[in-house]
């Protein structure tokens, strides 16, 4: 038999697989919805934070610093407005620049830089809200440098291109009123992403152990002896869990040790590579002992417990249903796909952390570390509890069901979908 006709067959046998041809329906629809909902969401929150409005302290009361901030105003179309102090600005807006007192004085001085803070009050989880506000300060930063030039440039009567000032923006921001700086908050934001990233992958690749390892026995004959081995059955589903679990450790301890020697391997070569590695290791433990605290550190080792218990339960579930380990598989896929495209949803469409959202992230459990980050920070723990709770109720609720069904006829059975075929008329 040559080549040609073993692929024709091996397609055959994916295209007549209606679990199969249900998985590629189902992703195309689930991250078709989903994708709307992200454009639509992040679409909203970027438009809105564009046209904000930014708050400007005036320390300076010069009229030069009252002239640039009034073309600068123009400038951007009538969005800066005056507030007496800090908090004022910040009870308001989410942007606050403050001009400082000898904001005149530097700008006269043709050898020094003029240093400007601002402050950023981020209230999202959304890496694409927090992206466009950090963005606005920099167009701020030119603005008013711009403006400068022309005030300068009207009161000499030169050419505003002859004058070059540079302004340093100084950017703080409140992140659920917590004060940090833009790298601390960078680290933060990349935890919010990856954590949830890799605790749906782990998921993923535990619920295609346990549903493949169960089909496989099934195929195999040697579940049916399983079975009538005179213990009770879930036991059976337990020690399926605990091994499914295992496996994925193990798998999961030798990747992260392959990445570690490919770092430390790429990093021999260069010394100065390898102290700013342990540097940024350093600070992210620092950020995360200063402004977030352990208690998320400790959700996040909980939400992987209770991850890979559920998606266990899940992929023995599935596995036992099926009648073999190929169908188990397209099975399985669409459920990987639906953990990581969640967890990627709530954090990219920005929705606020409130119960809703807290509910959807313990039946999900992978964005369940963002829930306990957000919650630490603000000092309410209400939504993580909820979260916790769901958590906890979805792993039993899944549990339950594959007991449920190892105690029936279907886990030999199997259950099988059924294929209409159209008869024809005579």
């Amino acid at each position: 038999m040559t080549l040609t006709p073993l692929l024709i067959r091996e397609v055959k046998a994916f295209i007549k697989n209606p679990a199969f041809i249900l998985s590629i329906v189902f992703i195309i629809g689930f991250y078709g919805i989903l994708g709307r909902l992200m454009s639509t969401g992040i679409q909203t929150a970027v438009e809105q934070t564009l046209n904000m409005q930014i708050g400007v302290v005036l320390y300076d009361s010069s009229d030069f610093a009252v002239r640039v901030l009034s073309v600068a105003n123009k400038t951007s179309g009538g969005r800066l407005q005056l507030v007496p102090s800090l908090e004022a600005g910040l009870s308001i807006y989410d942007i606050v620049v403050v001009i400082p007192s000898d904001f005149t004085i530097r700008v006269m001085e043709l050898d020094k830089p003029i240093n400007i803070e601002s402050y950023i009050k981020i209230n999202t989880i959304s890496p694409v809200v927090s992206g466009a506000k950090t963005n606005i300060i920099t167009v701020i930063s030119d603005l008013i440098r711009k403006s400068i030039s022309y005030v300068i440039a009207i009161e000499r009567n030169i050419d505003p291109s002859l004058i070059n000032k540079h302004v340093l923006m100084n950017t703080t921001l409140q992140v659920y009123g917590k004060i940090m700086k833009l790298e601390e908050y960078s680290t933060i934001s990349f935890l919010m992403g990856f954590v949830p990233m890799m605790i749906a992958i782990i998921m993923g690749i535990n619920a295609a152990y346990a549903s493949q390892f169960t089909a496989t026995e099934k195929v195999e004959k040697a579940f049916e002896m399983l079975l009538a081995q005179p213990i009770p059955r879930r036991n059976i589903v337990f020690a399926k869990i605990i091994g499914s679990i295992i496996a994925s450790l193990l798998m999961g301890i030798a990747y992260f040790t392959g990445m570690f020697l490919i770092l430390l391997s790429a990093t021999t070569s260069t010394p100065n590579t390898i102290g700013n590695t342990t540097g940024l290791s350093v600070n992210i433990i620092e950020i995360v002992s200063g402004k977030i605290g352990f208690n998320a550190l400790l959700v996040s080792i909980a939400t992987i417990i209770l991850g890979l218990i559920y998606s266990g339960a899940l992929g023995i579930t599935i596995g036992s249903i099926v009648s073999d380990e190929r169908i188990a598989g397209a099975l399985t896929a669409p459920i990987i796909f639906t953990f990581i495209g969640i967890g990627y949803a709530l954090i990219f469409i920005g929705l606020p952390v409130n119960i809703i959202t807290g509910v959807i992230a313990g039946i999900t459990i992978a964005p369940l570390p963002v829930i306990a980050l957000v919650s630490t920070m603000i000092g309410d723990f209400t939504v993580l509890t909820t979260s916790l709770l769901f958590a906890v109720l979805s792993t039993i609720v899944v549990m339950g069901i594959a007991i449920h069904i190892y105690n029936r006829d279907i886990v030999v059975l199997g259950l099988r979908i059924s294929r209409f075929k159209l008869k024809e008329r005579k």
